[in-house]
């Protein structure tokens, strides 16, 4: 017989001097050894040429994978020789180049052809090079799906159980023997298959082909599982369906085909559920590869059919059951489960337990002698506690009011339905209509109306009176996650719940904004968490494991999704934020890459959410950036005032407000606002200037976050957005500024950190210290106290006393001087509905008339306001309308001129607030009323002057007064129209009218559509909806589509003569797939962010929840050594060897204490250390103890393999 072995290379100059060694030591000589080489980056190609020689090997280039490789070398080195010796004596012998065959294994290989002429294909045992009794595999089989599977257990080791195989469905390629008339007859490996799955495809032919396909166990081979290896979930997917495409019958298609998509997606969900969505996604995108490869795949069947001498049906006998396969998973699962419940130590007890004294060191009784610590949480609980106590005496009247209303607030819809339609509706029902998608923050009301059980409003005053108590909450579940000291955590709870940004938006009403700086340090913690950059706890050695995914430089996807759903409810209430996030997130995935590969997720929910709006206000952008609520003009703070931490600008001269009693002739603003702010500016720059090592860079990057936030900040506050009567509206830089507070906070927080550290080794070095050097380093450590009591103390007091005074501003409602720092609370208890119940109940039914509402400003103007329903509420204000009156260039905006219904709602309230004032009142305003379907004029009565004007409003022609009501004085509207002289004819918002503009009948509709018979009439007509017109209206009669046209500025269709049903609707052709999108988006998100129960990594570097992934990708490992060692399979056959046997025959010298210190998947510090990201490992840097509570003498050693502790 005549064996030509064949080598390929890709990036394995590490392995092959050992596979080459291997090879020439072969009991039975090799008669030609060829090298391939596929392109390797390293040296490679040089290692095979000096070993075979430059003629034995051949460079390949494309993309046809090892078969590919291989077929070239054989294909220009060693073609079929003909004669005795031909095809049929000669023997193919596959090698990869990271596998080792033992001395005997082409021996024991040719042995088997030789006993069993039908053999074509033999195999060889695997086993794993770093652990040579580890199987690997003993020949391949394939589910009915064609999944790949070696049917070895985890970590099982060879005893020589599988020594019996002999005929398997398929072999490994890593030193598979082939007849060389086989390989030239099947036309070697398929080059649609060029990774994972080829050896498998390859036997399966052969069988189909008439020839056997036997594992030989005798015949060993130690390979080498690289972390580079080609068997990654996505390639091992892909192979399984397109191998079981191409082995199906072709009536099997269509349906195998539906099967592997759905089956696709089934795998994507359940990697979302195990926190494993790459490999979900992988196997997903693999699906849709296979199904997409058409090309490859009808060339594969061909060629299959031309060799296929038997039935499909006969290779089905070696393939293995379903319930084999689920035996075999439950067998898995079962011994992950055992493996992460497995006692640590000796197993005598918990490792956890209380160390015994020694005597030998003089603190073994230190324990003794300190009080156990209480429950970490009772900073966070008292700081709540303090804060809600504040804003229940500044916002004492909001409990219990119907809603709350004043500044930017107004009430919201008391239908959860209303809300929902509101902020999924692609036109805006404000005013006169406006095409544009709904505020994303109307999802944030319609979820405070479900956690309110129905009413929105009183959960919305419920919520702006626990805002500060909640973002109590939230910066301390932050902190704790950067520091285990107490006070730090404090610190920064007191800091965030008296931050400027939220008192002065909870008194102005700016409900957005109070969410935004309430879910940022929940978005924050996500992303730290996501990073794995949160602080790791101090274990005990024997307690020594791999930290969770969120510490320890382990990413954690939940944590991503988790934070993504706070960043989505942040900028929600602050778009204005949306940007900034964006820059934040792709600068951390640039500068942490692969340790950030989960990051990206956290934009997932907001792009999800904001996607219809940037498409529906693509010709605006700045309505992207608008925040929700009433715009309401605002003074921006200057640079050096925003540094501070203060939104709006103040006098810096003027004293504080409401504190009338300070001494005259002190800036008490400008002192207010530093003792509030530069403690914490101190600490920041302190932290980044002094701090070394990891934790100094993550102090540098939060204050760099917060320069960025400054001056994003600035930036936005000078873009206008919105239209506030004749004034331009920028966003409110609260919640930017937030964002810049929190970034300086987090540096504070770890300078905080460090500085309780230093002072508590003072303290242990009194401790230690000699009777020469106590008197000095007792000075030492009472200085260390002092200072660290100093900086707690004077950056705690600031925020306690603004919280101090947020309380007194309640009780003391006064203002002292205009311009002054401090809260100004504008918002009060308010009615839920702001219109009259008559029409209110017109405004919400079918006739769906509108209210025209007229007050009076403080300088004698009227202010007027279009209203629908029962009255314009927060979920129906949009900013896409009031960004449309805005126009001119950037840095010269002005607002826009009156469009048509403007110009005809001013007409109207000219002629009637004319007639208030004392003007002529004799001109009839229903033409323009009728035209804006308004039904009702409500008056709004705030003094006696109102009266006055109500009185002279009597007078106007087609007003009919009503009288008094509980919102103002009120009028109905007579309509110009068929029933002009009827006294209870009212405008509503659809109606038919003929050439000449005259009304003819009015239509019942709903708020945007219209759904109605239409009677035959005579002549030209036309149907108008008091809506302007836009180019997504759709109208049909009998289901057969009208022409659209305008009447005015109003949005009309053509109606032919006859009659039939009506349907009008707004409809985007992105509306229904956009949607479905954010559905998904969102659904997957929340699926993600559910923690589950996290599993122990076993010794192959595999958790418990990745065994209900298919075998193949459960089964890659994470090797560590750049380089292999050298192993041998000279020693004893496995069956031999004792236990007491390391993995390569040889005794462990280091003894059993030794080797238990070793955690599993590595060798000592150095191998857990690269597998828990090495120095990402988070902001603690080396001198970070995670244990606070026992002082720097308690720090065990060992703790970079700690895990992080439960914050919240």
């Amino acid at each position: 017989m005549h064996v030509t072995a064949v080598v390929v290379a890709h990036d394995g100059g590490a392995y092959l001097p050992l596979t080459l060694a291997a090879i020439s030591s072969q009991t039975r000589p090799v008669d030609v050894v060829l090298g391939a080489d596929t392109g390797s980056g390293d040296d490679s190609a040089e290692v095979l040429g000096r070993a075979l020689g430059a003629d034995h090997v051949v460079a390949v280039r494309g993309s046809g994978g090892f078969g590919g490789a291989a077929r070239s070398a054989l294909d220009k080195l060693a073609p079929p020789r003909r004669g005795p010796d031909g095809p049929a004596q000669q023997w193919v012998w596959l090698l990869h180049d990271d596998s080792a065959p033992a001395p005997d294994a082409l021996a024991e290989l040719l042995g088997a052809v030789e006993r069993a002429p039908s053999v074509a294909v033999a195999g060889c045992k695997q086993l794993d090079a770093d652990a040579p009794r580890r199987l690997l595999d003993v020949g391949l089989s394939v589910s009915r799906w064609g999944e790949r599977l070696t049917l070895i257990d985890v970590d099982e080791q060879d005893q020589g159980q599988h020594d019996a195989r002999s005929d398997v469905f398929a072999v490994n390629s890593a030193g598979m023997l082939v007849r060389r008339d086989a390989w030239e007859q099947l036309g070697g490996f398929d080059p649609g298959l060029p990774a994972t799955g080829d050896d498998v495809d390859f036997c399966w032919r052969a069988r189909l082909a008439g020839h056997r396909v036997v594992v030989v166990p005798s015949a060993r081979i130690l390979h080498s599982q690289r972390p580079e290896a080609a068997g990654t979930p996505f390639a091992a997917r892909r192979a399984e369906v397109y191998s079981r495409l191409k082995h199906s019958p072709g009536w099997q298609l269509p349906f195998q085909a539906l099967g592997a998509l759905l089956g696709g997606l089934w795998q994507f969900l359940l990697g979302i559920v195990l926190k494993e969505p790459g490999v979900g996604a992988a196997r997903l995108g693999a699906s849709l590869a296979a199904l997409g490869a058409v090309g490859h795949l009808a060339r594969g069947r061909r060629a299959a059919r031309r060799t296929r001498t038997v039935s499909r049906s006969t290779p089905r006998e070696l393939q293995t059951s379903r319930a084999e396969i689920w035996a075999h998973r439950r067998a898995l699962l079962e011994s992950a489960a055992a493996d992460s419940e497995a006692v640590v130590g000796d197993g005598s007890g918990s490792a956890a337990g209380p160390e015994e004294p020694t005597g030998d060191s003089q603190h073994d009784f230190a324990a003794l002698a300190v009080a156990t610590r209480g429950w970490p949480g009772t900073g966070a609980v008292v700081v709540a506690g303090a804060a809600l106590l504040a804003s229940l005496v500044a916002l004492a009247p909001l409990l219990g009011a119907q809603a709350a209303v004043g500044g930017a607030l107004i009430p919201v819809s008391s239908a959860l339905g209303d809300i929902y339609a509101n902020a999924t509706a692609w036109w805006s029902r404000l005013g006169a209509g406006e095409p544009g998608y709904g505020d994303p923050f109307d999802l944030v009301l319609w979820l405070l109306g479900l956690v309110g059980f129905g009413d929105a409003n009183r959960a919305l005053a419920l919520a702006l009176v626990a805002a500060s108590p909640l973002a109590a909450l939230g910066a301390w579940a932050l902190a704790a996650n950067l520091t285990a000291h107490r006070a730090p955590r404090v610190l920064a709870a007191v800091v965030w719940a008296a931050a400027p940004a939220l008192l002065i938006a909870v008194g102005e009403g700016r409900i957005g904004s109070v969410v935004a700086h309430a879910a940022l340090p929940w978005a924050a913690l996500g992303l730290l968490r996501a990073v794995g950059g949160a602080r790791v706890r101090a274990m005990t050695a024997s307690q020594q494991h791999e930290p969770r995914p969120g510490s320890g430089g382990v990413p954690s996807w939940t944590a991503a999704a988790a934070g993504g759903l706070a960043l989505g409810l942040a900028t929600a209430g602050a778009p204005s934020l949306v940007p900034f996030a964006v820059i934040v997130v792709v600068a951390g995935v640039v500068a942490l890459r692969g340790q950030a590969r989960a990051l990206w997720w956290a934009l997932v929910p907001t792009v999800a959410v904001f996607l219809p709006v940037w498409v529906s206000t693509a010709e605006r952008p700045r309505a992207w950036i608008a925040d929700p609520g009433l715009p309401t003009p605002f003074v921006a703070a200057s640079p050096w005032q925003m540094l501070l931490g203060q939104p709006l600008a103040f006098d810096p001269a003027a004293p504080l407000s409401g504190l009338a009693f300070l001494p005259a002739g002190v800036p008490w603003s400008l002192v207010g606002a530093l003792v509030l702010a530069a403690p914490i500016l101190l600490g920041a720059a302190a932290a980044a200037v002094l701090l070394r090592g990891r934790r100094g860079t993550a102090a540098r990057a939060l204050v760099a976050i917060g320069i960025l936030a400054l001056a994003y900040a600035w930036a936005v506050s000078r873009i206008p957005v919105a239209v506030s009567g004749d004034t331009l509206v920028a966003p409110f830089a609260g919640p930017s500024l937030g964002a810049a507070t929190l970034g300086f906070l987090g540096a504070a927080v770890l300078g905080a950190d460090r500085l309780i550290e230093h002072r508590r080794a003072a303290a242990n070095r009194v401790a230690d210290g000699d009777a020469h050097q106590e008197r000095a380093l007792r000075r030492r450590a009472r200085t260390a106290a002092a200072v660290t009591a100093v900086a707690l103390i004077g950056a705690g007091a600031g925020p306690a006393a603004a919280l101090a005074h947020w309380a007194w501003a309640g009780l003391s409602p006064a203002r002292t001087e205009a311009h002054g720092l401090g809260p100004d609370i504008q918002v009060a208890p308010g009615a839920a509905r702001t219109l009259p119940a008559t029409a209110a109940d017109l405004g919400l039914g079918p006739q769906q008339t509108r209210t025209l509402v007229l007050g009076s400003a403080d300088d004698g103007s009227v202010t007027a306001s279009l209203m629908r329903g029962a009255g314009t509420t927060l979920d129906a204000l949009s900013a896409a309308a009031s960004a449309s009156r805005i126009t001119g260039p950037s840095g010269a905006e002005r607002i826009a001129d009156d469009d048509g219904a403007l110009v005809a709602l001013r007409r109207a309230v000219a002629t009637v607030g004319g007639a208030a004032s004392g003007g002529a009142a004799g001109v009839d305003p229903s033409k323009d009323l009728t035209a804006l379907g308004v039904g009702f004029i409500v008056l709004q009565d705030r003094s006696a002057a109102d009266e006055v004007a109500a009185a002279r409003i009597d007078s106007v022609p087609s007003l009919v007064p009503v009288g008094r009501t509980d919102a103002g004085w009120l009028w109905r509207v007579t309509p110009n129209g068929p029933q002009a002289g009827d006294a209870f004819a009212i405008a509503q918002r659809a109606r038919i009218v003929d050439s000449k503009g005259k009304t003819l009948s009015w239509l019942p509709s709903g708020p945007e559509q219209v759904s109605a018979d239409v009677p035959a009439g005579g002549g030209a007509r036309r149907l108008v909806l008091a809506e302007r017109s836009g180019p997504g209206w759709t109208a049909t009669l009998n289901g057969v589509a009208l022409t659209p046209t305008a009447q005015d500025w109003a949005q009309a269709f053509e109606l032919p003569e006859e009659g039939g049903r009506l349907e009008v609707r707004y409809a985007v052709p992105a509306a229904a797939p956009l949607g479905l999108l954010a559905a998904v988006a969102i659904g997957l998100t929340v699926l993600l962010a559910v923690p589950a129960r996290i599993r122990r990594r076993t010794s192959r570097g595999r958790t418990g929840a990745g065994l209900l992934l298919p075998e193949t990708a459960a089964r890659r490992h994470r090797l560590d050594a750049p380089r292999p060692e050298a192993r041998s399979l000279d020693a004893p056959r496995p069956e031999a060897q004792g236990d007491g046997g390391t993995a390569d025959g040889a005794a462990d010298e280091r003894g059993p204490e030794k080797r238990q210190e070793d955690p599993p998947g590595g060798s000592g510090r150095r191998g857990t250390e690269r597998r828990r990201g090495g120095e990402n490992a988070g902001p603690p840097d080396e001198t970070d103890t995670g244990n606070a509570d026992q002082g720097e003498d308690a720090r065990p050693e060992g703790r970079e393999r700690a895990s992080d502790e439960a914050s919240v």
